[in-house]
């Protein structure tokens, strides 16, 4: 399921103008394949601020047994690494050497479980004896992502299997995801048991990826270059998920889907379950909007109708805060904000 679409942006360098067109290709890949996929949360363009440092990730899968990051690199022409793990790419006419995007998303993987683990006891349930289960043991799987127009030249003592083309990265998450459930299966002869998260904890911590997202104004992030406070870090079938996040995009700036001109209402709504009344609900998504209740573990339906002028409304989410808005009557107003 994609949890996190990729968000536009209005670049004007050529060289972001690239990239972007790279995480957007990428992003295309993932949606057509695991759109459907309950089991694979997609998150596109996740951004996490630490103290003085930041981490930017292009793409991350969240699914049973870990988390994948992968990196997206615009490559039109050829991109070569040799036996020491150096890269270089053909850029005007001439060999360049550029970083490593597999050391980069290893030290983005490193922030990444530092910064899951400094809430651990929210986003994890206990094991046996009381004991907290912990992050540290999670793996985190790195995929390289080229341009589709481009050229690997890959070394010869290291097929580099984690570095491939953007339209075959796809399979590689299946593969790196059915290795993990093979480990876990109860035929498997390995003593090696896999790291897994159970449904509860894979909607928490989505829930919390969303919720701890720092979008960054990319124009006035290149206008004030020099004076940036933050520095990013070198860049980014066992669990049936039954609910998931809701699926948007999460602009740099979030605008409602009414008008400009649209009045922002402050509404006490009272909700509760319709089947044991409590107040103890959140709304989540599968297809569409609904209750999910904390207490009885049922589910009860949104009714999308404007109370003014009974048009049909949207919902639009922003953090966890969810808005009921009337393009009709050019209103939004704060419908329920989940725990």
């Amino acid at each position: 399921m994609i949890i996190k679409e990729l968000e536009r942006a209005e670049i004007s360098d050529k060289f972001g103008q690239a990239g972007h067109y790279a995480e957007s290709q990428l992003a295309f890949y993932l949606k057509r394949e695991f759109k459907d996929d309950p089991q694979i949360l997609v998150f596109n363009n996740l951004r996490f601020e630490k103290q003085e440092d930041a981490c930017q990730l292009d793409h991350l899968i969240l699914h049973p047994y870990g988390i994948i990051i992968i990196e997206s690199k615009s490559v039109t022409t050829r991109v070569e690494v040799n036996e020491l793990g150096e890269w270089k790419r053909w850029f005007n006419n001439q060999w360049q050497g550029m970083p490593s995007p597999i050391l980069q998303a290893q030290r983005q993987g490193k922030f990444l479980k530092e910064y899951l683990e400094d809430h651990v006891e929210s986003l994890l349930n206990k094991i046996l004896f009381g004991r907290q289960a912990h992050f540290t043991r999670m793996p985190i799987d790195i995929l390289v992502a080229i341009s589709d127009s481009g050229i690997i030249n890959r070394p010869r003592n290291n097929k580099l299997e984690n570095v491939a083309k953007a339209d075959q990265i796809s399979e590689n998450v299946k593969a790196i995801i059915s290795t993990y459930r093979k480990k876990n299966s109860l035929l498997s002869l390995s003593l090696d048991v896999a790291y897994e998260f159970n449904a509860d904890e894979v909607i928490r911590i989505s829930n919390f990826l969303l919720s701890q997202h720092k979008p960054v104004n990319i124009k006035s992030a290149k206008q004030n270059s020099e004076s940036l406070p933050k520095k990013d870090v070198n860049s980014k079938d066992s669990v049936q998920i039954t609910a998931k996040v809701i699926n948007v995009v999460n602009k740099p700036v979030i605008k409602p889907i009414v008008k400009n001109n649209a009045k922002l209402e402050s509404v006490n709504f009272q909700h509760k379950c319709s089947h044991c009344q409590s107040g103890n609900i959140s709304i989540l998504y599968v297809h569409s909007y609904y209750f999910k209740c904390h207490d009885c573990g049922k589910n009860t339906s949104i009714k999308n109708i404007c109370s003014s002028c009974a048009e049909k409304t949207k919902i639009r989410k922003n953090g966890l805060q969810f808005f009921v808005e009337c393009e009709r009557c050019e209103t939004s107003k704060l419908f329920h904000t989940n725990k």
